[in-house]
């Protein structure tokens, strides 16, 4: 058929388009010379203006009504008519946001982020105040194009997590907390584990080592894949061909960057096993951010901080960094399963990382329904962090501007972790039902066998379904926070004796 072969042929021109600008931002924060920030902050918004200007032009429009006919409709095969459907209704959600306010939002994130490598580390929050003010103003103006009829923050939660607003999100992160919070008084009661040892001097090269091993421990594959570092890790790709990680190394502590690096393989092993067949159409990623945070979450987790990865694993940490040597296996799982509320969410154990997020969606929710102003964003950040976690941050640094999610304009993403979470439960239970024990399956050394089914049942499809399409048809369960809940007594209430 004549016009889907131009289809594709114009998705090309949008996907090189967005391949290009991702390309870019890695530049930048990996590698780019303070100096090359304008100059590359002019290429990223030239690329993103003419992806945009494409996606909602009126050629766009036209190959979407024409290939929508039933005529033409029918002749496709089901990921074409996946994309199609899911196209149309972006486009329909995007259409009417003009191109001179998406281009100044690009702008002004990109600028955002650049000043943010710099405020971080002087502990400067008046330095991001003009910026946030504007981003939220911008992302409250787009939201209106997109949806007059919804709050701006309920488009910006769907725009990471399809078919999800801040009501149904509330409702899930009540659960979650009304599951967790007791776990947390109770180990709070307990002795609590000395981890004090775990600090050190770890050479960066010995941990770039380490890194290695685990990447390919848990099947990142190199060959479609690179390693870097940044001030915050992230994962990036646009192809199961290239799929990119970063992390960042902490001279004192190899924890942060051992489980950052699990963390980002998660991302991007979900990313590399993408059926080759969506390649070339917009299905081509992860369905959404909650889901893609199930799967980081889940081999940092559920795979890496469980006792059993580490016995066939233990003794490789020691050879690379002979200071565990001393150190026996069972008190280094629990020093990396030692829950304490602590300032910085990435550094977070497993349970008070939850609260972490609920923090950030409660801050988020006030400064789009207006109840809380930029300026006050700190205050806000503190009082919270009093409240939820018992802990007062001592700086800007490792309070409201520790995470990149906001400069980058990323308002409504927080979300996705805390649901990837629940999510990340509810496939644990499903492996155990198909196939068998989990501790079993990590003590034989079968995260191929667990990566293969999360490739069958997720990881394949891409944008193809929903995350509740995915659980339905996975799990046989509607969301539900109950099996997380039940994976974090189990494992904490062992721990801890409790």
């Amino acid at each position: 058929m004549e016009q889907l072969k131009n289809f594709k042929d114009f998705i090309k021109k949008i996907e090189n388009l967005r391949q290009a600008s991702l390309i870019l931002k890695w530049d930048m924060e990996t590698c780019m010379p303070k100096n090359g920030a304008e100059a590359n902050i002019a290429a990223i918004t030239y690329l993103s203006n003419e992806a945009f200007k494409l996606s909602i032009s009126d050629e766009m429009k036209n190959y979407l009504d024409e290939l929508s006919k039933e005529q033409n409709f029918s002749k496709m095969d089901n990921i074409f008519k996946t994309m199609i459907i899911k196209e149309k209704k972006e486009f329909d959600k995007t259409k009417n946001v003009p191109l001179e306010l998406a281009t100044h939002m690009t702008e002004v994130c990109q600028r955002s982020q650049n000043t943010w490598f710099s405020a971080k580390p002087e502990n400067n929050f008046n330095k991001m105040i003009p910026y946030f003010r504007e981003i939220v103003m911008l992302a409250k103006e787009i939201s209106r194009y997109k949806d007059p009829n919804k709050s701006a923050y309920d488009v910006l939660i769907d725009k990471f997590e399809q078919d999800m607003d801040t009501q149904s999100v509330e409702k899930l992160f009540s659960e979650l907390k009304d599951g967790i919070v007791p776990l947390i008084e109770a180990i709070s009661e307990k002795k609590q584990f000395d981890d004090s040892k775990f600090k050190g001097t770890f050479e960066k090269y010995r941990q770039k080592e380490l890194s290695y091993y685990f990447m390919d421990v848990v099947g990142y594959d190199l060959n479609s894949g690179v390693l870097g570092e940044a001030q915050h890790p992230f994962a990036m790709g646009n192809s199961p061909f290239d799929v990119r990680i970063t992390t960042n190394y902490h001279l004192d502590d190899v924890r942060p960057a051992l489980f950052s690096i699990l963390h980002e393989c998660g991302h991007a092993i979900y990313e590399q096993n993408l059926s080759t067949n969506l390649v070339g159409t917009f299905l081509n990623r992860g369905t959404t951010m909650g889901m893609h945070e199930s799967q980081s979450r889940f081999y940092e987790n559920i795979i890496g901080r469980n006792k059993n990865f580490w016995v066939n694993h233990y003794d490789k940490l020691g050879q690379i960094l002979p200071y565990f040597k001393s150190i026996p296996r069972d008190e280094f799982y629990r020093g990396v399963n030692k829950v304490e509320p602590s300032l910085v969410r990435i550094q977070a154990d497993e349970l008070t990382y939850n609260l972490h997020i609920i923090i950030r969606f409660e801050l988020e929710k006030a400064l789009f329904d207006g109840t809380l102003s930029v300026k006050d964003l700190p205050t806000a950040w503190h009082d919270k962090m009093k409240s939820y976690l018992g802990v007062e941050p001592t700086s800007h640094q490792c309070g409201v501007l520790q995470d990149v999610h906001w400069p980058s304009g990323l308002f409504g993403y927080f979300p996705s972790y805390a649901l990837g979470n629940i999510y990340s439960g509810q496939f644990l239970m499903q492996i155990e039902k198909e196939l068998g024990n989990f501790d079993e399956l990590l003590i034989n050394q079968k995260i191929p066998k667990i990566t293969s089914w999360l490739t069958k049942n997720i990881h394949q499809y891409g944008k193809m379904k929903t995350p509740k399409e995915i659980i339905r048809d996975t799990c046989n369960s509607e969301i539900d926070v109950k099996p997380i809940i039940k994976y974090y007594t189990n494992k904490f209430t062992e721990l801890y004796d409790l």
